[in-house]
């Protein structure tokens, strides 16, 4: 098949097959992997550019996701797979684990830390935020629970965040009750920090 191309405004190369449009690319992959304009490629090594292609444009875009911020494997796998297929996705995710730029173990110790200084998290629900972003379970398990976590403190912190006045209705100490239980604390580790009158008297750990 014969191979001729056009460029796009923004400096894209479309490529054709006789005359037929297949795919886009950028300039630089064009240039590095290209043929010359008028050049031929059969049907397989079309495909092979193609598939090529796709996984330089998805490595492409996990760097600029890890620009922003650190992605754990399975979090970066799932927006890849947004725009492109497994294959290009997963090489994209591979590469990017070569070169350093991924590692699930320092992406959850980083993520718990964080979980912990910003909401207060206890260990529990620190451990459920990490296996909600992908992270496998021994190390969500680890990096949760081998943060140095002052769970009065975390208590105190929330309660603060809420702004309570001295004397709380029963609503409004339900309520706080609520929002420690989902930050992961248990009903003994509250009332350690401070009494409610009527409060419920179940005790279960997230």
């Amino acid at each position: 098949m014969k191979i001729t191309t056009t460029t796009t405004k923004k400096g894209r190369i479309n490529l054709f097959a006789d005359g037929e449009y297949q795919f886009t690319v950028s300039a630089l992959f064009w240039a590095k992997n290209g043929c010359p304009e008028g050049g031929t490629l059969d049907e397989d090594a079309l495909f092979a550019l193609q598939a090529e292609a796709n996984a330089d444009a998805a490595y492409d875009k996990a760097l600029r996701l890890l620009t922003l911020r650190a992605h754990g494997e399975a979090e970066l796998m799932r927006k890849l797979r947004r725009d492109y297929d497994r294959e290009a996705a997963e090489n994209a995710v591979c590469r990017c684990k070569e070169n350093g730029l991924v590692d699930d173990a320092a992406f959850a110790a980083a993520l718990a830390e964080e979980l912990y200084r910003k909401k207060a998290y206890a260990p529990a629900r620190i451990e459920q935020a990490l296996r909600e972003k992908g992270i496998g379970k021994e190390i969500a398990k680890n990096a949760a629970y081998t943060l140095d976590i002052d769970r009065k403190y975390g208590i105190i912190r929330i309660i603060e965040k809420m702004r309570l006045p001295e004397t709380v209705t029963k609503k409004e100490a339900d309520r706080l009750i609520r929002r420690l239980r989902a930050a992961g604390y248990s009903m003994r580790e509250i009332r350690e920090v401070v009494e409610f009158s009527g409060a419920p008297e179940e005790d279960e750990t997230p």
